[in-house]
Parts: C-alpha cells; structure tokens; sequence
C-alpha cells in the first residue's frame, strides 16, 4: 500500500466517525406533547410535609419511631374476625 492511500482511508475513517458523532443521537420523529403541564412544586407545598419528614429523620437516626395502628384494609381477616 503506498502513503496516498492510507492517508485516503485514515481521512474516509474520520470524516465517517465526526458525521456518526453530529448526527448519531439526533431524533428525527419528535414527538409534540398534547396534555397538561405538571404543576411546579412549591415551597409552600414541602413546608406541608416537614412534619412527616421530621418523623421519619427522627425514626431513622434517633431511633425514635411512633408505632401506629395498621389501617383495617391491610389486616388480615384471621387476625380481626
């Protein structure tokens, strides 16, 4: 092989991986979304919850857990005839 035509290929080869990398992860059937937008969340909305979550930080790292009654729809009917 002479230099003229490795230098073909090398060139061929390069121009063919910057076209892969341009157009690679291009979509071409976008789609156009027809709905409703979701709501942004607010501050206001995590300050509702703080208390929840203090709970929970409390149950995980201080061990203080409050036991709850389990709601009716996850007893079983052995337990509660």
């Amino acid at each position: 092989m002479d230099k003229k035509f490795e230098r073909n290929i090398i060139w061929t080869l390069v121009l063919i991986l910057i076209v892969i990398g341009l157009f690679g992860c291009t979509t071409i059937n976008k789609k156009v979304m027809i709905g409703p937008v979701q709501e942004k969340i607010l501050i206001t909305d995590s300050i509702a919850n703080m208390g929840s979550i203090a709970d929970a930080l409390g149950c995980m790292f201080a061990g203080v857990c409050k036991k709850e009654e389990p709601s009716s729809a996850l007893v079983d009917d052995k337990q509660n005839p």
